[in-house]
């Protein structure tokens, strides 16, 4: 596993919060230093945002960056990420796997490379259609907002199977509840130099945004990274669009036989509105080898 497993987190308030939700596909690299987030640019009605709040206890939030729209790469002659998350004292990456706390619960999200999906798949990613990326470079990765316990998921094979599949592919496999939205807590220190940067471009000139350790008790830092619908309303919406299709779109090395789709029941109808309804969830993909 990329990440190193903690099964604790560090005493008191996280300086710097990270949420991810939408159309992300995070690729940590082998090292364990790095974690790519894709951006699916050919995910329909999709689109990314990305905000920087300072929050203090009691007044509004102030926001320090706001982002909307496909990132600019930050080299043109190495066109990787859009944007660079990076804490300026050396950095790790790493699973937070122990029990729920105020600031995130055990890491349960998707990995379309494992159990349940496509395990022993090389799941090659088109560059084309999902960078610029995010590169993060900190943090202790959680489960920030899990599926609710009244919707129930299971995953079938979305076309005809070929002979010698199990039934249990066609006819759906109940899978656990899983992260909806995934965080990333950073802890910054007291040194001068313990801080987060963010790096991207924008109209072409290169901007920077330096994140020091709050100062002041209940003061802290949010980042928002969504690749999701602006607005969909779900009492209108005929049908609940299917996430892996999406996924699929830059996953384009899975043969359609091999193509999965997820399917949601209900057990009651007092069902939150939103992406809590309607799922649409950031996923793992392995690593990036």
């Amino acid at each position: 596993m990329p990440f190193t497993s903690v099964t604790q987190l560090p005493e008191g308030k996280p300086s710097v919060r990270i949420f991810l939700t939408g159309q992300l596909l995070l690729q940590p690299n082998a090292a364990g230093d790095a974690c790519e987030v894709f951006v699916n640019r050919r995910a329909s009605n999709h689109h990314l945002t990305i905000e920087v709040r300072e929050k203090f206890e009691g007044e509004p939030d102030f926001i320090l960056m706001r982002h909307q729209g496909p990132l600019e790469y930050r080299s043109v002659e190495n066109p990787v990420e859009g944007l660079v998350i990076r804490r300026q004292a050396n950095g790790k990456l790493s699973a937070y796997m122990g029990e729920q706390t105020p600031f995130g619960e055990a890491m349960a999200a998707i990995d379309l490379s494992k159990r349940d999906f496509h395990p022993g798949k090389d799941l090659t990613i088109d560059f084309e259609g999902a960078r610029p990326s995010i590169m993060i470079t900190d943090g202790i990765f959680h489960t920030a907002a899990k599926t609710p316990a009244n919707l129930k998921f299971a995953v079938k094979r979305s076309s005809a199977s070929p002979r010698g599949v199990a039934d249990s592919d066609t006819k759906g496999r109940e899978i656990p509840g899983f992260a909806n939205i995934i965080g990333a807590n950073i802890y910054l220190g007291d040194a001068d130099d313990d801080n987060l940067i963010l790096e991207w471009s924008e109209m072409g000139l290169p901007q920077n945004l330096t994140l020091t350790k709050p100062k002041e008790e209940g003061v802290t830092y949010e980042i928002y990274i969504i690749n999701d619908p602006l607005y969909v309303d779900v009492e209108a919406a005929e049908e609940v669009h299917d996430e892996f299709a999406e996924y699929y779109k830059v996953l384009t090395n899975v043969p359609k036989t091999e193509r999965l789709k997820m399917e949601m029941t209900v057990l009651d109808i007092e069902v939150p509105r939103g992406s809590a309804r309607t799922p649409c969830m950031p996923v793992v993909v392995g690593d990036g080898g």
